[in-house]
């Protein structure tokens, strides 16, 4: 059990995680780590499994761990489908069949993956009262330490609470040999916590919401450690990916500490995910979590920034000041990186900044500027100056005729 405490009404903050191992050739130790389980169900996709799996499957089985394996095909997205694939193979049958039986369920499910497997193991650890572990194959999200679940359930996207993992693994060789896609979504997943914070921050002073100051501490001290990180990516050396990793799983203990996803998800991830819930409605397949999350991060700095400028408002306008260092910042490291962009239509960006404010019951910069009337107006114009400003780069060479 991990514990934390505070000067928050709650005093204390506690999580059933076990063991955070971070380390290299970490995969060398699952089966000391997992001692106390001896049927084990590992789960992986074709990916994951021949990334990492396959040799976690060597090592418990040599140990005399394993119960069986479960290979979910590539993409695995964590749908209902993988989900009730993952649940119907968590038990063994009995043979010769006993109608008095039950399946043979294992003691402890271990995911093998990033966050499509680790939120899909996760709710089925949930719902059959089984704990769980993640060994880690990207850093590429946010969601390791996290208890909630973004899950597609039919052509929506809907956030549910689950469990923690008891132990999380995290393979240092394994993660800095991660497609780049995934490492820029581990940097976009976590740039957008200032937003999050931020945002936090009004609702605390103008709704009388929840808040602890060191859980918000943390989480922007985990940050800044990405953020300082991002420009060495490219170079894959240890120490980076090793930064990068322990400030994902910091923002996901974040999460779990206070119950929520608050500290974490903000106006960024409402936009983010209604990005993500459109491509789903119309039957595609969405893009990585943490690329659209940038984007909605971008955008709502230009929210932000607007407000800053235009509305004096005593109580948002201090805030909001304190973070446009940190803006600025993220400013200048994407015309460094150039995370990369998924939407170009306005209509649907106008439509996912308008949509994204009833994504959850959460109030956000969307809320504040709706109650002012000024929602519709703001998100049609942030569309200009977010593509000129953030994007315009690679926009340029898609569509040549565009004037910036």
């Amino acid at each position: 059990m991990i514990e934390l405490k505070c000067n928050c009404e709650k005093h204390r903050h506690e999580i059933p995680t076990k063991v955070i191992e971070v380390s290299e050739h970490a995969i060398e130790k699952v089966p000391a780590i997992l001692a106390d389980y001896h049927r084990i169900f590992m789960v992986a996709d074709e990916n994951t499994y021949e990334v990492a799996g396959r040799r976690v499957e060597e090592l418990l089985r040599a140990s005399g761990q394993l119960s069986h394996t479960l290979i979910l095909p590539s993409p695995a997205l964590p749908n209902a489908e993988n989900i009730g694939k993952v649940l119907i193979g968590a038990g063994i049958d009995t043979d010769p069949y006993d109608i008095n039986a039950f399946s043979y369920n294992p003691d402890y499910i271990l995911g093998v993956g990033s966050g499509s497997i680790n939120d899909t193991v996760r709710m089925v650890s949930y719902r059959l009262g089984l704990e769980y572990g993640i060994v880690g194959t990207a850093p590429s999200m946010d969601g390791y330490a996290s208890v909630v679940a973004p899950l597609l359930n039919g052509r929506a996207k809907i956030v549910y609470n689950c469990t923690i993992a008891r132990h999380i693994i995290i393979d240092l060789n394994v993660n800095a040999e991660a497609p780049m896609p995934l490492l820029l979504a581990g940097l976009g997943d976590m740039v957008g916590k200032y937003i999050a914070l931020l945002d936090w921050e009004i609702s605390r002073d103008l709704n009388g919401e929840y808040y602890c100051g060191t859980v918000a501490d943390m989480v922007l001290d985990a940050t800044n450690q990405v953020s300082e990180a991002a420009p060495y990516l490219k170079d894959r050396d240890i120490e980076t990916i090793r930064r990068v990793s322990n400030g994902l799983i910091l923002s996901g203990e974040g999460i779990a500490f206070t119950g929520s996803s608050r500290p974490a998800s903000g106006t960024e991830h409402m936009i983010g995910q209604t990005f993500e819930v459109l491509d789903v409605e119309e039957g595609k397949v969405p893009n990585l979590h943490g690329i659209e999350v940038a984007m909605g991060t971008f955008t709502a700095m230009e929210l932000f920034r607007r407000v800053y400028r235009e509305i004096d408002d005593p109580v948002v306008r201090p805030l909001i000041e304190k973070y446009l260092p940190a803006f600025d910042r993220l400013e200048a490291l994407q015309r460094d990186l150039q995370l990369p962009f998924t939407v170009t239509d306005k209509d649907r960006f106008v439509k996912a900044i308008i949509k994204g404010r009833t994504f959850r019951v959460r109030y956000t910069i969307l809320q504040y500027l709706y109650d002012r009337g000024l929602l519709e107006e703001y998100a049609n114009d942030v569309y200009d100056v977010v593509m000129k400003k953030y994007f315009y780069r690679t926009f340029k060479e898609q569509f040549p005729d565009w004037e910036a």
